[in-house]
């Protein structure tokens, strides 16, 4: 039985986080209803900002605008007045007052609304042991003419993001599971190297409007079947084919159905069909990094929005293409508009949509507008505080605006939401080393070089690792070790921006002026570079009295 307490027509469960009006069940964001919970505690008593931090984000770096939209969010769910209110009076300066009447019966919270057996996820025959970690495998291609691995990896990513979203489950990021594409059947191997207790595989065959997709949930400890299913639709059913696996797999590793506000933050926004397939095609760019696949995911998201101009997440994904353009290649003006235009259209379509937030504040980091990329890093962060990408860029942003004790603490947030991800913990050194915590940041240091060479083994040539970490290798003692890793990175990839920055970082610290300008003339020549990175990177002390990198500064924008 499920202890609820009763304020005028409402009915509130503080430990589910479940809200009702009569029979009627009102959704409610997680964190809202933890401020809800907080203030029903206390009814009639004010509760200060500070202890609604304390309570609701009790290890996150928030600021006011985080704490706003929950306020707002719960005014606008019991159509509450904020000048005249009946239940969430504000106490300036102070914090918030529950102000209507709680009284705390015996009945039990009204049950969820029953699903037709048809449509419910299939339980299990007996009960598992909770598995609190898994992996969602790319899904292999079995259409007839094998074209459709966009949709394949768009499934699979589709369901590691609503995965995300389930308290208590950690789920190992594209990044990571995707490596795997070609590995085969051993999968309690690969469980092992991504660090899970369950994987999902799974395959796609779509033929005219037909599709097909046929899962697996594997114990990685037996490497037995746990859960499969096949689900045969329409084309246009895809929506609802990834709600109900990652239900089933909810039921399977945590015992018990998705919780009616994890439904809520996980629910995608539908789309027409053909715009979903373009999303999907520009996705799969979007990892890539490089100009070209930057600029052909602009072109599939643009192609997307065309056909459906209400679907959110493609706006989103258009946005973070150009935002990224602009950081990356050229500082092109006309990127750094479309992509705060596309980001002020995506969160307008979904406000609730944390991906819609995070794409604003890339934008708006690019424009140099820091305060307001903060506000929008930390409403995706009150709509998913397990949202690596929300974490990164607000960290990134933070340390661009000089705010580098908080990128410090953003990057460890970083580091902890994505376990494998080796750029988080090294940029979280950084920025720790720069503010003369160098006990902290050797720690960070040590761990980031530990997941670099993980993600090597899998990937022997990726650039980023290759060309990042070598110059946290020179600050620990490893100077010819970071030489070699550089020397390689160059050789792979001379005209990668990422590369040509990274190694002129290091050549920097060792003293190696000619090597390191030489370096960053080139990568500024053939991408651009922003200013404000650089202005506050510790690695380039050595250069800033030569005259070379004096008139390299002075052209940047």
């Amino acid at each position: 039985m499920s202890r609820r307490v009763e304020f005028d027509r409402f009915q509130f469960d503080p430990a589910a986080g479940r809200l009702w009006a009569g029979d009627d069940e009102l959704r409610l964001t997680p964190k809202a209803a933890a401020v809800l919970a907080e203030l029903v505690a206390h009814a009639g008593e004010p509760v200060t900002k500070d202890a609604l931090f304390a309570a609701v984000w009790p290890d996150t770096a928030v600021t006011n605008d985080a704490l706003t939209t929950c306020i707002a969010e719960l005014r606008r769910v019991l159509d509450d007045d904020a000048k005249q209110p009946r239940f969430i009076e504000t106490r300036h300066r102070r914090g918030y007052r529950f102000a209507a009447p709680v009284s705390t019966p015996d009945a039990p919270a009204p049950a969820a609304a029953a699903v037709p057996p048809s449509q419910a996820p299939q339980r299990p025959e007996s009960p598992a042991p909770a598995v609190a970690t898994i992996a969602v495998l790319p899904f292999a291609d079995m259409s007839p003419g094998r074209d459709q691995e966009y949709l394949c990896d768009g499934l699979a990513d589709e369901l590691i993001n609503a995965l995300t979203q389930v308290e208590g489950l950690r789920v190992a990021s594209r990044t990571a599971s995707f490596r795997f594409r070609t590995i085969g059947a051993d999968v309690q191997a690969v469980g092992r190297q991504l660090g899970v207790g369950a994987l999902l595989e799974g395959s796609v065959r779509k033929a005219d409007a037909r599709l097909r997709v046929t899962v697996q949930l594997i114990d990685v400890a037996t490497g037995y079947h746990r859960w499969s299913r096949r689900f045969d639709r329409a084309v246009d059913d895809v929506f609802a084919i990834q709600e109900e696996i990652a239900e089933s797999i909810v039921l399977l590793l945590r015992g018990g159905a998705l919780s009616p506000r994890e439904q809520a933050s996980m629910r995608r926004p539908a789309a027409k069909t053909d715009a979903y397939e373009y999303y999907l095609r520009g996705r799969q760019f979007l990892p890539r990094q490089t100009h070209e696949g930057l600029t052909n995911g602009v072109d599939m998201f643009e192609r997307a929005v065309a056909i459906d101009d209400t679907y959110a997440p493609a706006f989103a994904g258009l946005a973070m293409a150009h935002a990224a353009l602009y950081e990356w290649f050229g500082s092109s003006e006309a990127d750094r508009t479309a992509a705060e235009r596309a980001s002020a259209r995506g969160l307008a379509l979904a406000p609730h949509l944390a991906e819609a937030h995070v794409a604003r504040g890339c934008a708006l980091t690019q424009s140099r507008r820091y305060e307001e990329a903060a506000a929008a890093f930390e409403a995706a962060i009150a709509l998913n505080d397990n949202l690596f990408e929300a974490f990164y860029y607000y960290a990134r942003s933070s340390f661009a605006a000089g705010e580098v004790a908080r990128s410090a603490e953003l990057f460890r947030k970083a580091a902890g939401a994505r376990r494998e991800d080796y750029q988080s913990p090294l940029l979280a050194a950084q920025s720790l080393r720069i503010t003369g915590r160098e006990d902290e940041a050797h720690a960070l240091r040590v761990e980031g070089i530990d997941r670099a060479e993980r993600a090597l083994q899998l990937n022997p040539t990726d650039a980023r690792a290759l060309s990042l970490v070598p110059g946290y290798l020179h600050e620990e003692g490893q100077t010819a070790r970071a030489v070699e890793w550089a020397e390689r990175a160059l050789t792979l990839y001379p005209d990668d921006m990422s590369t040509l920055i990274n190694i002129a970082c290091l050549y920097a610290r060792m003293g190696r002026k000619d090597g390191a300008l030489d370096l960053l003339e080139r990568a500024v020549t053939l991408h651009g570079a922003q200013r404000d990175w650089i202005e506050h990177d510790t690695d380039y002390d050595s250069l800033r009295d030569e005259p070379r990198f004096q008139r390299l500064l002075a052209g940047l924008k």
